[in-house]
């Protein structure tokens, strides 16, 4: 009698245990199948808790760190964003370094001058995957061009996750902004940004400062 019903236990044991397991397996079958789902999902259906993520005029510009390589902040993690607070911005976000980025510098690092006391600031991020190829770039270009923008570096993530929607085939990209919310853009493939191009980007710069 005692052994049957060790065994009535043993068994009822044995089936409680598999049904536990079947809906553990079950339950993680879903979070697989709910990962794969997301991984598949295209950038411009992902949400953000940025208002930012389409990066239309008149959105809102998220915050984002970069590691500084030029100027009285080179080497820290900065939130540039958060620095200049509500002032009018230029953003240059680059893919590459040529001769075409080196003129736009120039020309908005004297617009900035120009503009300094009706609050115009500007800041330059590298997007990169070799920050320590790119750093020693970046100090050689602002000591040859006498540049006081700041040049910093950033990931991948800053032209995606931080929800700027720099387009992957543009060089350069100039993100014109005042109180944190975007005016203007401008993106431009390689040889694209000519003179005519930046004169265009330098004068809404000045408007953004003197409006």
């Amino acid at each position: 009698m005692r052994a049957a019903t060790h065994y009535q236990r043993d068994r009822y044991r044995s089936r409680h245990f598999w049904r536990v397991s079947c809906a553990v397996i079950a339950a993680c079958l879903v979070c697989v199948e709910f990962r794969i789902a997301c991984s598949d999902e295209s950038p411009a259906t992902v949400t953000t808790n940025s208002s930012a993520a389409s990066g239309k005029v008149g959105d809102e510009v998220p915050s984002f760190y970069v590691r500084t390589v030029t100027g009285p902040l080179a080497g820290k993690s900065v939130c540039y964003v958060c620095r200049h607070g509500d002032r009018p911005v230029a953003m240059v976000l680059l893919r590459e370094l040529g001769p075409e980025s080196t003129a736009l510098l120039k020309e908005l690092n004297q617009t900035v001058d120009r503009h300094r006391a009706d609050g115009l600031r500007c800041f330059a991020v590298l997007v990169t995957g070799a920050p320590q190829r790119e750093a020693p770039r970046l100090q050689t270009l602002a000591f040859d061009e006498k540049l006081d923008l700041p040049l910093t570096l950033a990931g991948e993530a800053v032209a995606t996750e931080a929800a700027l929607n720099v387009e992957p085939d543009a060089s350069i990209t100039v993100i014109l902004y005042e109180n944190r919310h975007i005016v203007s853009r401008f993106a431009h493939r390689s040889g694209a940004c000519d003179a005519a191009a930046r004169r265009d980007i330098v004068s809404a710069a000045e408007k953004l400062a003197t409006k």
